[in-house]
């Protein structure tokens, strides 16, 4: 079949046993690949009743019929019932992985089972194998990928690593599963559902095998045209040079950044401060080892990088994203673009979110610095805003379970549960249980109820589609309560489609008429945008059928009493979503054509959406 290989590579743990299935084409079409097609797996063969460390839980990494052949497309999806929301989750990471799997013949794999020993999975030649990860225990996810391409012989470009750190082995729910150096998928702890898998790594040797494609000419007039459009449309050509790095000079000042734990929106760094996270800062203050762009990306933002001087000199590590910034930087109070990246490097070592560390260690901070947690709680540790060395110290106690660390390890909901004293008050999250990426949303209410609504949380409405292209009009404001959940409604199907091909959302933004053209040339259909939302909002739906049976209720679409807080300050000062939470939710259910009452879909849109099963199921 064009664009796909039609193979998914079927690896049960527990016996083990290795298999390949066959895919059908009319599902294919249906749902692409990526976040659509894991959700129909998903839903078709786990229960929604069991646990996410279950071994009945699957693990599922899904590329789609854009993989390996347009720029920006070693990406893949991650779909499992995940540890933070004990729900459906969809996460995604690039690098190289997404399109060697395809290379070996590949679309998917689905990994079942539990493993009696720790083990790893290597791919090559289109083959498969499961081995003993025993010299690997303990490793973290630098270390794993290092130890594993000197096992295989293979060079720093032959091959994709991605694997679990001590936080995955430790089942930290928080845990993330990291490869190719600084590329990581971590929304709703994919590494713990990893780690109880007992299996500590993937690695996918590059193959000489080609996706089969449609129209090659096409396609490459297609890719160059993506790269035009995006570079042409305003405030997106920096993505090119300089990846999300710009991102903290341009939201400091508009209060979206998360300073110290939500306490205030009003940019509490100096002007030299603030420069230390700007590229320009940063790009001179580091040796740039090497470029380390993704597969086939044209992009200049992936770079492994040496800190020269200072205390932290010699320290190694990949140039972060904004989102290591912010979590590492202003949200602990640390207002130095170099001593964040670090920090942001050593919590993707071992294996952690790191945005999920920053909500986590923040609220610890502002709970110590309160007076409601003391060194006897923290284990002798001053957990006070900038404090480096102690953030560092927790984060490993956190990735290893240790002391205070093992109640943190739950993540910011439960361990504030736990730990009680009005630190409840302090923690970010949704009331399913995840945190949001590193941004203020109290002041961006798109991103606060997507959060709140979505089956895994802002990572799947993460794009803020521009209103034209889904028919609605642009919110005069981003804080215009009834406009915003109209355009989240209507754009609740973007991301999900993209994330369903198999490509980065940053070198292929949401063009229509471009992303369309490029299915149809992979694959040699005929489909239209309309076709593609539809995609999207299949996977939405069938993870939101699943969540319903596994018990999920429209009570718990809440932001947490911290997350939804009025604007403590700044030219938004007492604003709330939370005066309009209701009716937005109203707007948002009618334009996804979900019962207000049970937050089910409707009848008429599952069996609209071609999903007959879940029909049946719900109703």
């Amino acid at each position: 079949m064009n664009g796909y290989s039609g193979k998914i590579l079927q690896v049960d743990l527990s016996h083990p046993e290795i298999a390949l299935q066959s895919e059908d084409a009319n599902k294919l079409r249906q749902y692409l690949g990526g976040m659509a097609l894991g959700a129909s797996i998903l839903y078709d063969e786990v229960s929604p009743s069991l646990d996410w460390s279950d071994p009945s839980n699957l693990l599922i990494f899904a590329s789609g019929p854009l993989g390996g052949v347009v720029s920006g497309s070693g990406t893949f999806c991650i779909v499992t019932k995940g540890a933070m929301t004990n729900g459906a989750t969809s996460t995604q990471a690039n690098g190289f992985f997404g399109a060697f799997l395809r290379f070996n013949g590949y679309d998917a794999i689905v990994i079942s089972g539990k493993a009696s020993q720790l083990s790893w999975l290597y791919i090559h030649d289109g083959q498969a194998e499961i081995r003993d990860a025993g010299f690997l225990a303990g490793k973290d996810t630098w270390q794993t990928e290092d130890a594993i391409k000197q096992e295989i012989g293979a060079t720093p470009s032959s091959a994709s690593v991605f694997s679990i750190g001590p936080a995955g082995e430790n089942l930290v729910r928080f845990a993330a599963i990291v490869g190719d150096r600084g590329h990581v998928a971590a929304h709703n702890g994919p590494g713990a559902v990893m780690g109880a898998k007992n299996l500590k790594a993937i690695a996918i040797s590059r193959s000489a095998g080609r996706v089969p494609v449609h129209n090659s000419v096409g396609l490459a007039e297609l890719r160059k045209r993506m790269f035009d459009t995006v570079n042409a449309v305003s405030g997106w050509p920096a993505h090119f040079q300089v990846g999300t790095l710009w991102i903290m000079g341009r939201n400091a000042p508009l209060g979206r950044v998360p300073f110290k734990n939500y306490t205030t929106t009003v940019n509490p760094m100096t002007p030299d401060q603030l420069a230390t996270f700007s590229p320009g800062y940063l790009r001179t203050k580091w040796d740039i080892l090497h470029p380390h762009p993704c597969w086939g990306c044209r992009m200049h933002h992936c770079q492994s990088v040496r800190i020269p001087e200072g205390p932290l000199a010699g320290q190694e590590g990949e140039e972060p994203e904004y989102e290591g910034l912010a979590a590492m930087g202003p949200q602990l109070g640390i207002y130095d673009g170099i001593t964040a990246s670090a920090l942001s490097n050593e919590v993707d070592r071992l294996g952690l979110d790191v945005n999920e560390t920053g909500w986590v260690l923040g609220m610890v901070i502002e709970g110590y610095e309160k007076g409601l947690l003391t060194k006897s709680d923290t284990d002798g540790l001053e957990m006070t805003w900038g404090n480096t060395e102690t953030a560092r110290a927790l984060v490993g106690r956190i990735a290893r379970r240790q002391g205070f660390g093992k109640v943190l390890a739950e993540g910011a909901m439960r361990a504030a549960q736990n730990i009680g004293k009005g630190v409840t008050d302090m923690a970010i999250h949704s009331m399913y249980g995840n945190t949001p990426v590193s941004h203020d949303h109290r002041n961006s209410w798109n991103l606060l109820l997507a959060h709140c609504v979505a089956n895994t949380g802002d990572s799947e409405y993460h794009l803020t589609p521009r209103a034209n292209t889904v028919g609605c009009a642009e919110p005069p404001t981003p804080l215009s309560p009834m406009e915003v959940a109209t355009l989240v409604g209507r754009s609740h199907g973007v991301t999900p489609f993209i994330d369903s091909l198999g490509v980065c959302r940053q070198a292929n933004r949401e063009v229509p008429d471009i992303l369309v053209a490029m299915v149809n040339a992979a694959t040699g259909w005929n489909m239209t945008w309309e076709e593609c939302l539809k995609v999207g909002l299949r996977g939405v739906n069938l993870m939101r059928a699943f969540n319903i049976r596994a018990g999920y209720t429209p009570a718990l679409e809440r932001p947490s009493p911290r997350y939804g807080s009025p604007l403590p300050d700044g030219p938004n000062k007492g604003k709330s979503i939370m005066d309009y939470w209701d009716e937005m939710l109203e707007i948002y259910y009618h334009e996804m054509g979900w019962d207000r009452a049970s937050g089910k879909p409707r009848q008429e849109t599952l069996r609209g959406l071609g999903l007959e099963n879940a029909a049946r199921d719900l109703w």
